[in-house]
């Protein structure tokens, strides 16, 4: 019955797909006023620096369905971190973590299975049963798996954020907003797992009995859309259809979140109309990378005369396409800076300057190899060699 069922989803799935505009790769791209229309939500931002595009009604308080489990991969994650779990860690299904209903990666009652797996059908088929299955691994139980989420939601000051369950099923008080969603997605969007699985298009998980399971990926952008490279999709009808996603191109990478869309159709096509509208009209222009030396300059006591030091990260700018950024650069090094210095040392500040005069941003400068201080025997060398 389970190997039915998961045809019947998987077949009405690639259904769906034969509907996908085919203009969805390259939509034409709309002005800021016609972004959204639909949603009762949107967010659109450029994670590098952290700079908000569009918003609309960001701040509002709403049901957010399955998204819910980007909150529930942070604290799985977490505990990944911590030795709490790994993904080679056996995880027994419970009659709660089976039975639970919505999307499904079909898991056999009182059978384990190891939580990378169930992970994978979490990122790429927003499985309930899976989120279940791996909620009571980390907290016993789903029940103190949200307490733990809900305490973790407070730490980073998210107070427009309320989970009752793990997986977004339809509950009172379960909400959140775009910009909280935006955050949390940031916790997780960069954890190796997470990027591991995130642009899988199309899978099976294997379960313990032999039996195949088809994993078909929610978010048909990651197919659809080029540089989509993760997203996470839901659906209730209290929600509507929500989706919060991310795309890559070149230096620019863009976070778009949409709540509350009418129909599957018009939550992909206003995301990727988020996406067109970021990459047509802004870019992220590098001004300085950290590999790359900025200055040389005197260490007192050092074997060689003079030392490069660098950046320690790296400084890209957000500009509207064909906008100039003028600065200038100063620096200030710290006093009385003498070998020896390790790889890494800071040794003093950047100061990047706009045409006003302002100091726009400060980044530390280092040394990337290590400075040796120089020896009694290396001074009568370098005489002895200009002798």
């Amino acid at each position: 019955m389970r190997k039915i069922r998961s045809i019947l989803c998987f077949l009405l799935f690639s259904l769906a797909l034969v509907n996908m505009p085919f203009a969805m790769k390259n939509m034409a791209f709309a002005s800021e006023t016609e972004l959204c229309s639909h949603a009762k939500s949107a967010l659109l931002y450029d994670k590098n620096s952290q700079t908000i595009i569009f918003e609309k009604n960001a701040s509002e308080r709403l049901p957010i369905a399955s998204m819910t489990k980007l909150g529930s991969l942070m604290l799985i994650f977490d505990a990944i971190e911590k030795g709490t779990i790994s993904e080679e860690t056996k995880v027994k299904i419970s009659h709660h973590a089976s039975e639970t209903e919505g999307s499904s990666a079909f898991l056999d009652e009182n059978s384990e299975y190891k939580a990378g797996d169930l992970i994978m059908t979490v990122i790429v088929a927003s499985a309930n049963d899976s989120t279940v299955a791996l909620a009571e691994a980390v907290a016993g139980s789903e029940e103190g798996f949200v307490k733990k989420l809900n305490f973790k939601l407070r730490e980073l000051g998210l107070r427009d954020t309320s989970f009752v369950n793990a997986t977004g099923l339809p509950a009172f008080d379960h909400y959140s907003t775009a910009k909280d969603i935006l955050k949390i997605y940031e916790q997780i969007c960069d954890n190796e797992i997470y990027k591991k699985y995130s642009k899988i298009w199309m899978t099976e998980l294997v379960h313990p009995s032999g039996r195949k399971t088809e994993i078909v990926n929610t978010n048909r952008l990651v197919k659809f859309y080029e540089g989509c490279d993760s997203g996470k999709t839901g659906f209730t009808n209290d929600a509507g259809y929500c989706l919060s996603a991310s795309a890559t191109r070149g230096d620019m990478r863009v976070v778009g979140v949409v709540m509350g869309e009418p129909d599957s159709k018009t939550r992909f096509a206003e995301m990727s109309e988020l996406f067109n509208y970021a990459f047509n009209n802004y870019e992220n222009k590098v001004i300085f990378k950290s590999s790359k030396p900025l200055y040389e300059i005197e260490v007192q006591k050092a074997k060689q005369k003079m030392v490069n030091v660098f950046p320690k990260e790296d400084y890209v700018k957000f500009l509207k396409r064909g906008e100039e950024f003028e600065y200038s650069l100063s620096y200030k090094l710290k006093d009385k800076l003498k070998a020896p210095l390790k790889s890494g040392e800071e040794v003093g500040t950047l100061y990047v300057v706009d045409s006003k005069g302002i100091v726009e941003k400060e980044i530390p400068l280092v040394v990337r190899e290590d400075v040796k201080e120089i020896r009694l025997g290396d001074i009568f060398t370098k005489i002895f060699i200009k002798m």
